[in-house]
């Protein structure tokens, strides 16, 4: 681990993990979570630096990992930050010094399509001890790679695209087709030019229409 450091582990060929994207400020980057059995307690994970919770009611104060009851009614010490010791392959980080002797181990899983982070509770594995998991790109040596946290396009604006992309398709061709084809000249160049015109008034007719409530106007005579 690098010297000074709870949080980078420095391997002989100068590559590194560095825990310090995933980590939260003045609060856990791993919010609360119940084993995935459920429990009667959950655990909440800040790598690199201290956070606190649970005011007068625990002894959670600027730790690196905090156990909490279910009735929030108990908090509880499970390992702190200046304690963190990497195992030497660097697929785990270890706390100790908590509340009666509580301890954390917190595997480390390196995942390189995995940008955002995945957080797995275990729970209580022995007598005051626990342990947590992680997953991400960011546990990689070298970090994530390159690209990674660019998200695709959403299915919606790849619609949008397509629809603008064909408008101008249709525009363009039309103009052309009537120009060169047609030999007309003016606005008449523009293709179905009357729908054009009139586009104004049916997008007024349609808003009339919903703002009256889908109900057209009676004139009929009652009978």
């Amino acid at each position: 681990m690098l010297p000074g450091s709870t949080c980078v582990c420095v391997f002989p060929d100068d590559t590194k993990i560095d825990l310090t994207p995933l980590a939260g400020t003045n609060k856990p980057g791993f919010d609360y979570k119940e084993p995935e059995g459920g429990g009667d307690y959950s655990y909440a994970y800040n790598p690199c630096t201290g956070f606190s919770d649970g005011g007068d009611l625990g002894t959670c104060s600027k730790v690196a990992a905090c156990q909490r009851s279910k009735d929030l009614s108990h908090y509880y010490n499970i390992g702190n930050p200046s304690t963190a010791e990497f195992s030497g392959t660097g697929d785990l980080i270890s706390y100790t010094g908590g509340e009666e002797g509580r301890q954390t181990d917190v595997q480390l899983i390196c995942d390189k399509n995995t940008n955002t982070p995945k957080y797995v509770v275990e729970g209580q594995t022995g007598d005051k001890q626990y342990k947590l998991q992680v997953t991400s790109c960011h546990i990689c040596r070298g970090g994530c790679p390159p690209g990674s946290g660019k998200k695709g396009l959403s299915f919606g604006s790849i619609l949008c695209i397509l629809f603008v992309v064909l408008v101008f398709v249709y525009l363009i061709g039309g103009i052309i087709f009537n120009r060169y084809a047609r030999g007309a000249s003016g606005k008449e160049v523009i293709p179905n030019v009357s729908l054009w015109e009139e586009f104004p008034l049916l997008v007024k007719d349609g808003f009339v229409f919903v703002a009256s409530c889908c109900k057209s106007d009676s004139s009929y005579e009652s009978i």
